[in-house]
């Protein structure tokens, strides 16, 4: 094998993993959670101009937090979007974690 082939392979196996990192990556979206998000912006930017007046900036971000939160608690699948979400970012977390460990520990 020459130098040749061996970069070529080299490339395509980086190539490779990083698209399978960008699908992994992809999956890995709360999309259904990111949906839900939009719906209620697009509702919170459909109400008539005289209530978004009438209401300061800061009571309407914590009225926009507290819709979200009950339609997300109310919806199963936007609740079970959320958990696995959660779930996955605590192994996440747990795998830096313990690699961090382990880079320390050497």
């Amino acid at each position: 094998m020459n130098l040749w082939n061996f970069k070529i392979i080299y490339i395509a196996a980086q190539i490779r993993y990083i698209l399978e990192s960008e699908e992994i990556r992809r999956a890995m979206e709360p999309l259904e959670l990111i949906k839900r998000i939009k719906e209620i912006e697009q509702e919170a930017h459909t109400q008539p101009d005289h209530e978004i007046q009438q209401v300061p900036k800061q009571n309407a971000a914590v009225d926009l937090a507290k819709r979200l939160r009950d339609r997300a608690m109310n919806d199963a699948s936007s609740q079970q979007a959320l958990e696995e979400w959660r779930k996955r970012k605590m192994e996440r977390a747990r795998k830096r974690e313990i690699e961090k460990n382990i880079t320390t520990a050497s």
